[in-house]
């Protein structure tokens, strides 16, 4: 009996070995699912390291930007695909904070999928458009409480990362804010930029720019120390909310059960366009951290990120 186990196990692996070596197949594109509209962090992140990829194993890679439902529709539809490989999806906070503010949760994201590779990571700048008149983190929240009417909010979507951050902050000032969800960053910084709402816990790569133009103003950086960028710019916890931090991260999943020999060769090519030169270059811009791990180092972060996660959705008191 011993033997005959040993024997389909040492099949298993043979046969996940050759479905790697014969992956991707010739003619086959892999699809990656974007939960964001085209232009924000997660999708600039993605298609930079994708590209690398794709020249390297001189496949096509697919990018498919899929927003809406707080990214939920995205995962899901990755969720329905077979577990083959030819389906990844991009991911950031929302993945695990998204499930947790459903009604009736549609996918476990632990259970049901497997962490690929991270990528990166991105800060929090807490911005208001110039007509607030606020210049610190106590300016902002005595306008937030003599405007309680008005006062807003954006995020790049319900259950998104500047969500929970800005929800989490709130409480922490004693302030409300009414929240105006978008589908992705790039819609969410127009509508800032154009007055239509205040303020916004913002990515460093997409509001930095905007801020040496005059066409936002920096209140604080949501970091654990001041940012090299911004280097006037005190951090929340110097602003008076100890321990507050707020960033968003990027990573890659497949859906549970892909061929861990799959996952691997992923990871091995994710983690060699991050320490490409030429890559490194197109990320600097978008003000990003690179981040780099093994798939098991991985799904700790993802395990540990998402109790974090839990904590954070009970602390705002969000359902």
């Amino acid at each position: 009996m011993k033997g005959l186990a040993l024997g389909l196990v040492l099949a298993i692996c043979a046969n996940s070995t050759a479905f790697a070596d014969d992956y991707p197949a010739a003619g086959r594109p892999i699809r990656i699912v974007v939960p964001f509209t085209a232009g924000g962090g997660t999708d600039a992140v993605t298609r930079i390291v994708a590209e690398h990829v794709a020249k390297a194993w001189g496949a096509s890679i697919v990018i498919e930007n899929k927003p809406g439902g707080g990214t939920m529709i995205a995962t899901q539809s990755v969720a329905a695909m077979p577990a083959d490989g030819y389906a990844l999806l991009a991911i950031s906070n929302s993945f695990l904070v998204s499930p947790l503010l459903a009604e009736r949760a549609p996918y476990d994201p632990i259970r049901d999928f497997v962490g690929v590779a991270p990528m990166a990571s991105s800060p929090h700048v807490l911005v208001v458009h110039p007509s607030v008149p606020a210049r610190t983190l106590t300016e902002l929240s005595a306008w937030a409480k003599a405007n309680s009417a008005t006062a807003a909010f954006a995020s790049f979507g319900r259950g998104a990362s500047n969500h929970l951050g800005f929800e989490v902050l709130k409480r922490r000032l004693g302030i409300e804010l009414m929240h105006v969800p978008y589908g992705g960053s790039a819609p969410a910084m127009k509508d800032l930029i154009g007055g239509h709402v205040p303020a916004m816990l913002g990515d460093l790569q997409n509001v930095r720019e905007q801020l040496a133009s005059g066409n936002l103003r920096a209140i604080a950086v949501a970091n654990e120390t001041r940012l090299a960028s911004l280097p006037d710019v005190p951090t929340v916890a110097e602003a008076g909310v100890a321990g507050f931090t707020s960033k968003s991260w990027f990573g890659l999943v497949m859906k549970a059960g892909t061929p861990t020999a799959i996952v691997d060769r992923w990871n091995i090519a994710v983690r060699a366009a991050l320490a490409d030169p030429g890559v490194r270059a197109r990320l600097e811009p978008h003000g990003v951290t690179i981040a780099d791990m093994a798939p098991e180092a991985y799904a700790g972060f993802l395990a540990a990120e998402n109790q974090s996660v839990v904590d954070a959705v009970r602390q705002a008191g969000l359902k």
